[in-house]
């Protein structure tokens, strides 16, 4: 039997499928959710397979998608842990929506969740598929504001240093860093030079753009 939450969040069941390309409705004023609904959003997120949120799904499958939406423009930020222990739980291994939309959630939550991306960063027994879902929201806080340049920097020769047999991981990270165009990072540019990553992943046009803006060759 499912679980019966308040008559506003109830709602989240019969709100209709969602589509990543569009926009998230707000969902405080379309359905007067607030922080006060957090334990049960927070709940919604836990307890439901989040696999089950694709097209093939039951408009009720879509309820959790819409809670964590909720949860990041709501900033919830007592609810990260449980959002990071979701990209880790078996049940939700095909929730590749979950793994699309998190980075926004999270970047909604504001720079005070940072020190719980980082620790789940560095955590060595995680896996690094998740590491570069995380990675994607550090690279976007800096993008805010620059004083976190450095930091992701720092973050990232960290993950290099632990990581560096993985090519594709660094790929992967790379193609995120170029966003901040790093070209004052000698770390960065010798990485390139040294072709330590794997030409197969990494963003070619943004490769060529570092390279051009940092004067490497």
């Amino acid at each position: 039997m499912k679980k019966k939450y308040s008559e506003e969040v109830e709602k989240l069941f019969k709100f209709g499928k969602t589509n990543l390309s569009k926009d998230w409705p707000d969902y405080a004023q379309v359905l007067n959710i607030g922080k006060k609904n957090a334990d049960e959003l927070i709940d919604i997120v836990k307890t439901h397979n989040l696999s089950h949120a694709v097209s093939g799904f039951k408009i009720e499958d879509f309820a959790p998608r819409h809670a964590w939406r909720a949860l990041g423009q709501l900033k919830i930020t007592e609810s990260v842990p449980v959002l990071l222990d979701a990209l880790l739980d078996e049940k939700n291994e095909e929730a590749f929506e979950f793994h699309s939309e998190l980075p926004k959630v999270l970047v909604l939550m504001g720079f005070e969740i940072i020190p719980d991306l980082e620790k789940f960063i560095k955590n060595p027994k995680i896996d690094w598929d998740f590491k570069v879902i995380i990675f994607k929201v550090l690279v976007q806080f800096a993008l805010q504001s620059s004083k976190y340049r450095d930091y992701v920097v720092i973050i990232f020769n960290e993950l290099f240093i632990k990581y560096h047999k993985e090519p594709i991981f660094i790929s992967r990270l790379l193609n995120e860093l170029f966003k901040l165009d790093p070209i004052e990072y000698e770390v960065i540019k010798e990485i390139i030079k040294k072709d330590q990553y794997d030409y197969g992943s990494i963003d070619k046009e943004s490769l060529i753009h570092f390279i051009k803006l940092s004067k490497l060759y």
